[in-house]
């Protein structure tokens, strides 16, 4: 059986090289389709090392046109308190019924450690900032795109200092208050040792909500990033319908194994397109934007099949 994402020919789609200003990265970009156009929030190192969100969008979900000016996303309340954060790592959702797009992020904040920031926006040029959603340490949040039981619910990964953790479901009335906390248990997997993580926004199918995650294992020399898929179910995505213990994408090409961290394919977003393909778009080493290609009945039969 074939795996069920194929890498686009031509990859990596965008590289520090193709950005209209100098910078040292481009890497795992939220993704969504907005005013007919596949947008990405890119999350861009500058050459001092300072992280940027810029905007690219595209007509084909190949070819992009990257905004010059980085978003306008003023601080919110908690950096306001102890600091500006430093916000990677974008994913986007658009909720069922409701006329904005709300943005998940992680937000490293100074010697506190890693939590969740998020804000909304309309036109992906100004963001409106509502708040952080936890404490330290936590990042790869996901906001589901419908709520659950009258409830939103996110995915997100708790980590212990020793960068363990796996993947969590929790709950919200607004947004703001979180909590009814649920472990997404994994089957033993030899390419899942730590850093289990949401990747994309999970896709409702007839079998379950479908989940693209990473996770990491370390080899002789790094420590190297996977791509898996699994189906949860749509009423208690804690529950896990399929989960094989392949791993869908791993870090081969040049381009996932050189760079500012070798042997890293990581995702923050995935676009179904007119046509039925979805494009995953994943960060390679630390350093370009990727694309791999499959469809949603492909990634499902493989998580029923496996």
């Amino acid at each position: 059986m074939k795996l069920p994402l194929v890498r686009h020919p031509k990859n990596p789609l965008i590289t520090p090289e193709d950005m209209p200003f100098r910078c040292y990265t481009v890497m795992n970009a939220g993704a969504t389709m907005f005013e007919g156009k596949v947008l990405l929030l890119l999350r861009v190192e500058y050459c001092d090392r300072t992280q940027h969100f810029h905007v690219a969008t595209s007509e084909d979900g190949i070819n992009f046109t990257v905004c010059p000016d980085e978003i306008n996303y003023p601080l919110s309340i908690t950096e306001e308190h102890i600091g500006p954060a430093t916000r990677f790592d974008m994913r986007i959702t658009k909720v069922e019924g409701e006329d904005r797009y709300i943005v998940f992020h992680a937000a490293w904040m100074n010697n506190l450690g890693c939590g969740i920031g998020t804000a909304e926006t309309k036109d992906f040029v100004n963001f409106t900032p509502l708040g952080h959603i936890s404490q330290p340490s936590n990042r790869n949040g996901v906001l589901f795109p419908e709520k659950i039981n009258g409830m939103y619910a996110r995915l997100d990964r708790p980590q212990d200092v020793d960068e363990s953790g796996g993947m969590w479901v929790s709950y919200s009335s607004d947004l703001d208050f979180w909590g009814h906390s649920m472990p997404i248990l994994l089957p033993r997997m030899a390419w899942y040792t730590k850093k289990a993580g949401a990747g994309a926004i999970p896709i409702k199918t007839p079998h379950g909500w479908l989940l693209i995650y990473h996770a990491t294992a370390p080899t002789c020399s790094t420590l190297n990033y996977y791509l898996g898929a699994m189906l949860v179910d749509l009423n208690e995505p804690h529950k896990i319908i399929a989960a094989p213990t392949e791993f869908i994408l791993a870090a081969e090409k040049d381009y996932e194994c050189v760079g500012q961290t070798p042997n890293v394919v990581f995702t923050s977003g995935a676009v179904e397109m007119p046509d039925g393909i979805l494009n995953v778009y994943y960060g390679g080493a630390d350093t370009r934007m990727c694309l791999a290609q499959g469809t949603v009945a492909e990634l499902v039969d493989y998580c029923l099949k496996k």
